[in-house]
């Protein structure tokens, strides 16, 4: 426990009330109590109301939702082509295939052939080429191959 929290707690415990003060606030408690003839009526009302509210819901509940039964519909033919519209989705675009420029450096090293990676990284250590090395390959000329003069 933390300094303020034990000061505060050392504080706290030396509050005391009077038993009088006590005593006054626990009867004044007992003798509150909710007022009884305001909302009877009122609650007697409400309840009917929602009752019949709900018995109207339960038998005709296509006046009240706005629903109608679809053999009843006089347009039951167009409502078809409105679902396909509502459930019809963009067709997929399928992503066209990029040719990599690494693939023959990647096969070369992949088959252990070190000699054309050591030599493009040799030509890029030199220049400051937009097209540099991919990372992998990077790390992979760092390791195999050794700087010449």
């Amino acid at each position: 426990m933390s300094n303020w929290e034990h000061q505060y707690r050392e504080e706290v415990s030396g509050f005391t009330s009077p038993q009088q003060l006590d005593t006054q606030v626990l009867q004044q408690a007992r003798e509150l109590q909710p007022k009884k003839d305001i909302g009877r009526m009122l609650s007697k009302a409400s309840l009917g109301c929602a009752t019949i509210a709900a018995i109207l819901m339960l038998v005709h509940p296509a006046q009240h939702l706005g629903a109608l039964t679809p053999g009843m519909t006089p347009d039951s033919e167009n409502r078809q082509p409105a679902l396909e519209i509502a459930q019809w989705q963009p067709p997929e675009i399928e992503p066209e295939p990029q040719i990599d420029p690494w693939q023959a450096l990647r096969d070369q090293v992949t088959a252990g052939n070190f000699v054309a990676l050591c030599q493009e990284w040799r030509g890029q250590q030199n220049t400051t080429e937009e097209n540099s090395l991919p990372r992998e390959l990077r790390r992979t000329a760092q390791k195999r191959c050794r700087i010449l003069p």
